[in-house]
């Protein structure tokens, strides 16, 4: 078979290919977020993603999954925009403290060592105490209802784990 023909069957199964081709049909059983426009049901207590991971359309899933009031999200957005402003210049810090402290381990620098740790446990902390007021005041903006639907994903952004009690079973879990 001369080349071109060759050629020409093989451009031919490509295009197939693409024309064929399809998007994960809706319940692929991806979680929620990964999935793109899926999103829990507000009664699920949970908020894909989260609404401190800085993705462009948090706010308006926050909103949208626990049903905010035009004053509520406003203040959610002016939280989110206070914490924009305190750590503005600070997160670029990160990145450049960590190359500083493998620099030093490298050179076996211990005081160096003390010095960068010293600093990156301060940005850390920053960091955590504006992460920690946002949530305050976002949470302070929330209905009970509300409070009690965002309850998981506040542990979550706070790094809480909770357990179930002694003899019970986790949610979701077969016997």
């Amino acid at each position: 078979m001369p080349k071109r023909q060759i050629l020409s069957i093989a451009l031919s199964f490509l295009a197939a290919g693409f024309l064929l081709a399809q998007a994960p049909a809706p319940g692929d059983g991806r979680p929620y977020g990964k999935a793109k426009g899926k999103m829990p049901p507000p009664e699920a207590g949970l908020l894909p993603g989260g609404l401190f991971d800085g993705g462009p359309n948090a706010e308006r899933r926050f909103a949208t999954v626990l049903g905010l009031t035009a004053e509520q999200q406003n203040k959610v957005h002016t939280a989110l925009e206070e914490r924009k402003v305190m750590l503005q210049g600070q997160t670029a810090k990160g990145p450049d403290l960590r190359d500083q402290l493998a620099a030093a381990v490298r050179s076996g620098d211990e005081a160096r060592i003390d010095q960068v740790t010293e600093e990156l446990s301060r940005l850390q902390q920053l960091q955590n105490s504006v992460q920690a007021k946002t949530i305050a005041k976002v949470y302070g903006a929330l209905t009970a209802d509300q409070k009690a639907r965002f309850d998981p994903s506040l542990d979550r952004q706070l790094g809480i784990r909770r357990r179930p009690a002694k003899g019970t079973l986790a949610p979701g879990a077969v016997q």
